[in-house]
């Protein structure tokens, strides 16, 4: 094919005049100077794709075609007169100051736009016209106004991927899941100066992918060209075939594929016009980020309707309070989906034991019982401590002998009795336990900390989302004062100790006589956690949520005591319910 033919395949002007000529060899030239020089196929298939404005291209969406004839390039390339940057530029660069992207988790320095980007941005900003160029085709005078709709970003970069900023080795190490550079190919170059630019992404003369995309973004796979978060390749993110139901909102209005693994990172982030600025989020609503799947439309579970739940993780309170990195020993109060599941990571993966984290929570930040905070919690307790361990609950509470309620320090296996949670249970003298319980056994938070709707091989989500009972309860526990003994009233406790040899009169233990006959609750005598002052969980309620008085010291005087003696024995010093322990013993 001869150079006029292959030229002639370029524009849509039939024919050719010498000053077509010499501005399209220009354009040759220009193009040269871009990171990647297109093919003639590329070149040849401009006049298809969206950045042909001539009056027989296709045109951008909400944009008019140029009416006036004009060769395609001009719009952007001219052989003179060009502005003195790269690739005989066409157009001015608006004297603005851009808004740019921040991120408490951004660790590159972005500056105002510059080299191909600037290029870029000279249309996509939406300041000057796309007629505005500095030298049009000859003889022709352009109208196009600025341009509209999805293809300008704007001045407000804010909910943009950053661009313009030095992407080498040293930020990869210090950004972490970042692969190093030097292992980028041309497919995603970065520009001569080793900066990551519009055009890392983006060919602006090839759109055999979706928005000019350099690589099919199918899977991720241009996402994780650079980005590499930790389990990510086994994470459900990654791998789910779960599709959209057609119920209700399409949950990825801005993508064409079809299931969670090949939307990937589309699942949760956009990298243009994003809902929430940081961290690129899809919605402006943090929860929805979660829950315009977990709803039961793409995910098998319904979770988004446990939070309507009168009792529930309160995440509508503190909207984007959660930050990726956060010290738990020193973050503020607060609760997110993000403090409990790490969507990068997180898998439908067995665990090892029950108190193991589970496959959803996987590479989630925890605390331990002695208080140490750790990047992933190795036990579900941990993930739970990184709330309720390590500072006095705001919410109103319980007042016991012993004023505490950090359930860390309840918890704690070095106490005189405990849940068996940090630790297997070390009474062997305990009874009545409903198999598979032991004396040795050992639970986790879940236990008793879950959906009341949730059965075992059911279709009800499990976690501490929401319940009916307070406090995010599986099954009643009632601890008002009094209350009338049954099996629902303590079903929680039942689940785990046998009704019958808990009340059976005569066995030695006082449960009749208080529970049954006056109606204290389990709650009075007993923290469901742990105690450090007593055996058996002893830690007496001395007044109600209400306020109203319960254990009180007796009337002789002295603090309120229990002693215990031998395995089922012991004696109590204090005022209950209008009788006088000083002492009784059992």
């Amino acid at each position: 094919m001869s150079t006029i033919d292959t030229l002639q395949k370029w524009t849509p002007v039939a024919h050719l005049r010498v000053a077509d000529c010499q501005w399209i060899f220009a354009v040759m030239a220009a193009t040269l100077l871009l990171p990647v020089a297109p093919s003639a196929n590329a070149q040849s298939g401009m006049a298809q794709t969206l950045h042909n404005l001539t009056p027989t291209g296709p045109g951008m969406p909400d944009v008019n075609r140029e009416t006036a004839a004009s060769g395609l390039c001009v719009f952007c390339h001219t052989p003179h007169n060009a502005i003195t940057t790269r690739a005989l530029w066409n157009r001015e660069l608006p004297g603005v100051t851009y808004t740019l992207y921040q991120s408490s988790t951004l660790q590159a320095s972005p500056g105002q736009p510059t080299g191909n980007s600037r290029l870029c941005l000279s249309c996509h900003d939406g300041v000057l016209a796309l007629g505005s160029v500095r030298e049009p085709a000859p003889g022709n005078v352009f109208t196009l106004g600025p341009m509209t709709g999805s293809g300008s970003v704007g001045t407000d970069l804010s909910n943009d991927h950053p661009v313009s900023f030095l992407y080498d080795a040293a930020l990869a190490a210090v950004k972490g899941e970042l692969v190093d550079p030097a292992t980028l190919t041309t497919a995603t170059p970065l520009d001569d100066n080793a900066q990551l630019q519009c055009t890392s992404c983006h060919d602006a003369h090839e759109d055999v992918n979706a928005n000019f995309l350099r690589l099919d973004n199918h899977y991720g796979a241009l996402c994780t060209s650079c980005h590499k978060p930790d389990l990510w390749d086994s994470s459900v993110h990654a791998t789910s075939t779960a599709i959209w139901n057609g119920a209700g909102t399409n949950p990825w209005p801005a993508s064409a594929f079809p299931s969670v693994a090949e939307n990937a990172c589309l699942n949760c982030h956009r990298t243009h016009a994003a809902g929430h600025g940081e961290w690129l989020l899809a919605n402006s609503d943090e929860s929805v980020n979660c829950t315009s799947c977990h709803d039961g439309r793409v995910a098998q579970q319904d979770i988004a309707t446990e939070f309507a739940k009168l009792y529930h993780h309160p995440i509508e309170t503190s909207l984007w309070a959660h930050q990726p990195f956060e010290d738990p020993l020193s973050m503020p109060r607060h609760v997110a989906c993000d403090d409990c599941h790490n969507p990068h990571s997180a898998a439908e993966v067995p665990t090892g034991t029950t108190q193991t984290v589970s496959g959803s929570q996987r590479n989630v930040r925890g605390v331990t019982v002695a208080g140490v905070s750790i990047d992933a919690a190795v036990y579900k307790y941990e993930i739970c401590l990184k709330c309720h361990g390590e500072q006095e609950p705001a919410t109103l509470g319980f007042f016991r002998t012993d004023s505490t309620r950090n359930i860390r320090l309840r918890i704690n296996p070095a106490n005189f009795s405990f849940h068996p949670i940090a630790a297997p249970g070390t009474n062997p003298t305990i009874t009545g336990l409903i198999p598979p319980y032991t004396a040795s056994s050992q639970i986790d938070c879940l236990d008793c900390h879950d959906n009341d709707s949730w059965t075992d091989g059911g279709s009800q989500p499990r976690g501490p989302h929401g319940s009916n009972f307070a406090p995010i309860l599986a099954r009643q526990y009632q601890t008002e004062d009094p209350v009338v003994e049954s099996f629902n009233s303590y079903e929680l406790c039942y689940g785990c100790h046998d009704r019958n040899s808990l009340l059976l009169a005569g066995s030695g233990f006082p449960h009749d006589t208080h529970v049954v006959t006056d109606q204290a609750s389990c709650a009075v005598c007993h923290d469901a956690h742990g105690s450090r002052d007593n055996r058996f969980l002893v830690d007496f309620m001395t007044r109600t949520l209400a306020g109203a008085d319960v254990v009180t010291p007796p009337s002789g005087g002295g603090t309120i005591q229990f002693v215990p003696t031998s395995p089922g024995h012991g004696s109590c010093s204090l005022g209950c319910h209008g009788h006088e322990h000083n002492p009784s013993t059992y």
